[in-house]
């Protein structure tokens, strides 16, 4: 097992250059914010507190987001993962988020293992937080979705009639 290869202090430096330790989010919008998040995060990330997975294409490969916002690293279950493929000791706040984002392997010391190289584009980060933040038990369409359908296709079959 090849032990991965800690950022210096510097390249942690240069990864997060533009989110300041005094951050605060600019304004950004929830709809592209939406929109974003589909293309980039939820190929892996459902947004659901069951963690369903609702799109032709979606792996469940990662936690959920919902509720990510203001929640402690390490707390969701992650499927086919190990411990020690996590990242710690972060509390998802903005800042984080936005971290995160940008470059994910130098924020979790390269124990990620997720085809992601990160978000360069700094608004469109943002507008992606703005969205999280919205995945709470406050947005009642996320948080109570419909009864997930049986996986067994005689009992959908049956359950129609």
């Amino acid at each position: 097992m090849e032990i991965p290869k800690l950022a210096s202090s510097l390249e942690q430096i240069e990864a997060f250059d533009d989110v300041p330790d005094d951050f605060v989010l600019p304004e950004g919008s929830v709809k592209k914010g939406e929109k974003y998040f589909k293309k980039y995060c939820s190929q892996c990330h459902s947004i659901y507190p069951d963690n369903r997975m609702t799109r032709g294409g979606q792996t469940q490969l990662g936690p959920t987001m919902f509720n990510v916002y203001g929640r402690a690293s390490g707390i969701e279950e992650i499927q086919q993962k190990l411990a020690t493929d996590r990242v710690e000791q972060v509390l998802w706040l903005e800042a984080a988020l936005m971290n995160y984002m940008k470059n994910p392997r130098v924020m979790s010391a390269g124990r990620v293992q997720m085809n992601f190289a990160g978000i360069k584009d700094f608004q469109t980060r943002v507008d992606i937080v703005h969205y999280l933040k919205t995945l709470d038990w406050n947005n009642d369409e996320i948080a109570h979705p419909p009864e997930k359908p049986a996986s067994f296709a005689p009992l959908r079959w049956m359950s129609k009639s």
